[in-house]
């Protein structure tokens, strides 16, 4: 098995087996971390390069494609699926993908493992629901570039539940704003789609904090839920649970945006025409918040 470009494993001279290479491994525990708080392969991958952080050739430019890839390799996990490819050609050793063609083989517990199997499991779980999420809204970006724009893809319309697009208004007096539009509503030039009205990029930064202060201000209230969804069938569910009782234990009011704790802990904010904005947590908790502008 060839590890030259198999980050956080080596091969082990006499056996052939995989054995952790303990300086790379740190990278992929953190990679699958990172992805569980929220974060894109593409935002993970302008962060290790931004910090310097060497592949597996000791470089330090990184593909995206890459990164999911192994966000989704078992190996990690301490397993091996074997045939994954096969030789098509044994002239030219030509190799293709296996589509079914031939039979795989899974082995469990094949060597050791850098990623334990439930945070394994629960980033193929993130990894379907993410999918599942630009379905249902009618986006193909789970989010873009966060740095500069946090709320991407995740302002949803209460009409016909498609996201919001972020737009730039100039006023009469010059000053900018930013405002956040349903993306149905012009979506043939000059005319109207959905009529669900605009929203300022400032409410939905004072709705996502008033709803994350409700919910820890009232946290004894959402523990026996959290609790009992900790024992779910559904690991990334109990993953959710687990971390929203971490992150609410002694947690202080937040006065201000942190686009990172956001990414953690936002699922969406769906704006209704009323003025109602419905603040939507990972963990399933729904607090409605009003626009005291409208």
């Amino acid at each position: 098995m060839s590890t030259k470009r198999f980050l956080g494993y080596d091969a082990d001279e006499s056996s052939g087996k995989l054995v952790i290479n303990r300086k790379q491994a740190p990278i992929v525990v953190r990679l699958y971390q990172e992805f569980l708080d929220g974060k894109t392969a593409d935002y993970i991958k302008r962060i290790f390069e931004r910090e310097g952080i060497k592949n597996w050739d000791g470089g330090t430019k990184w593909q995206a494609t890459t990164l999911m890839s192994m966000l989704e390799n078992e190996k990690y996990k301490g397993d091996a699926l074997l045939q994954k490819s096969y030789t098509v050609d044994f002239l030219t050793k030509k190799r293709t993908q296996n589509k079914g063609e031939i039979q795989m083989f899974h082995v469990g517990d094949d060597h050791e493992a850098i990623i334990p199997k439930r945070i394994w499991e629960c980033v193929q779980l993130e990894i379907e629901r993410r999918r599942k999420y630009l379905e249902e809204h009618g986006t193909n970006s789970y989010s873009h570039r966060p740095e500069s724009n946090p709320f991407a893809s995740k302002i949803v319309c209460g009409n016909c539940n498609k996201v919001f697009a972020r737009k730039g208004w100039r006023s009469s007096t010059g000053f900018d704003r930013k405002i956040w539009q349903c993306s149905e509503r012009y979506k043939v030039k000059g005319v109207m789609g959905c009529s669900n009205r605009h929203v300022e990029e400032e409410t939905l930064v004072k709705a996502y904090l008033m709803a994350w202060n409700a919910l820890v201000e009232n946290r004894e209230a959402f523990m026996e839920r959290w609790k009992e969804q900790m024992q779910s069938e559904n690991l990334l569910e109990g993953y959710r649970a687990e971390t929203f009782i971490e992150y609410t234990d002694g947690a202080q009011p937040l006065t201000e945006m942190d686009t990172d704790f956001m990414l953690k802990t936002l699922d969406h904010i769906k704006v209704f025409e009323d003025g109602t904005l419905l603040v939507v947590f990972l963990d399933g908790t729904e607090i409605e918040c009003k626009n005291e502008e409208e």
